[in-house]
């Protein structure tokens, strides 16, 4: 009796790991049982399997969905996208700069910021929905940065005096389960897994969004050539994702982003450099010795280049695993 108990909680495992193992665990487990001398032993050494069963699942699925790929040469798993996928890569960076430039107009039809921006959150997610249903190729994690992003950010805003909290999540949640009832299946989320612990890369192109958010929303600034700096740096963000997408290789996929992100700070910096806040603000002068500020620059690039590239850690343990695996 015990022993149909593990064979039928066998079952719970994968079906290749079933295949590859199934035969051999259960023979070991008979033959553990074999050596038991009464019914309290065995039934301990049942309680024992119970014990490590829900450990030794997690490891076999998670082995299971991210079995695939070779990270000794990444070059040799990342592809290009084509020029109709890089623009739907683009698209939602282009979305929200264009948001961002509503908001700094006079408008009378939309009376509130978080309006504008909703519409790129929810563009945003039927993105994710169509990346999801196709297998999140590399243009849809564009739209997963974004949607996690702008439903983070506009958790607890405030319109006409009405609190938004867990509210903003519900769209996500019905993305992410109309996304799993329209496939039936874990097989998205599995590639998604995978893809991931194979090309780190795709990583950073969500983590991406995120600076792109920071430098697109240029709140409180109020430039005189505040539209044209705005457009500047939209094209500028959404450049370094389509020689991203564009890319076939990981130093150009690297140099793309990174470059995305030093062109809009240098963007930025013109923009701060060239009005005066401080008599906008009303706020004295105070002289800052230039030691101070290039430090502040490094310690901003530094914070900015940890964002985008920690997803390197990922590949360097898989590098390893194989490494040690060979």
């Amino acid at each position: 009796m015990i022993t149909r108990i593990y064979t039928a909680l066998l079952r719970l495992y994968p079906r290749q790991f079933r295949t590859d193992f199934g035969i051999e665990m259960q023979a070991v487990f008979e033959e553990a049982t074999t050596t038991q001398q009464d019914w309290t032993s065995k039934a301990l050494l049942l309680l024992r399997e119970l014990r490590d069963l829900p450990n030794s699942i997690l490891n076999a699925y998670l082995s299971n969905w991210l079995r695939g790929g070779n990270m000794s040469n990444i070059d040799e798993y990342i592809k290009p996208s084509t020029r109709w996928q890089a623009f739907w890569g683009i698209l939602p960076f282009l979305a929200f700069g264009i948001s961002s430039m509503i908001d700094k107009m006079d408008h009378i039809f939309l009376p509130h910021r978080q309006y504008v921006e909703m519409a790129t959150y929810g563009l945003a997610l039927v993105g994710l929905l169509i990346g999801w249903i196709r297998g999140f190729p590399l243009w849809s994690y564009s739209y997963l940065g974004w949607s996690l992003l702008l439903a983070w950010s506009n958790t607890n805003i405030s319109i006409y005096g009405v609190y938004w909290e867990y509210q903003v999540w519900i769209p996500f949640g019905i993305t992410v389960l109309t996304a799993l009832l329209w496939t039936r299946s874990f097989a998205p989320l599995k590639k998604l897994l995978r893809d991931s612990w194979n090309d780190w890369t795709r990583l950073s192109l969500t983590m991406y969004t995120f600076i792109a958010f920071m430098f697109l929303i240029y709140d409180e600034n109020h430039h005189p050539y505040l539209m044209i700096l705005m457009i500047v740096s939209t094209l500028a963000i959404a450049a370094g994702a389509w020689f991203f997408l564009r890319s076939a290789t990981l130093k150009v996929r690297v140099v793309s982003i990174f470059g995305g992100f030093v062109a809009i700070a240098a963007i930025s910096w013109v923009s701060e450099a060239t009005w005066d806040w401080r008599a906008y603000y009303g706020v004295a002068e105070v002289s800052v010795p230039w030691y101070v500020n290039a430090l502040r620059a490094v310690i901003s690039l530094i914070f900015i280049a940890i964002i985008l590239f920690w997803p390197a850690i990922v590949g360097i343990i898989h590098r390893r695993i194989n490494r040690q695996t060979a």
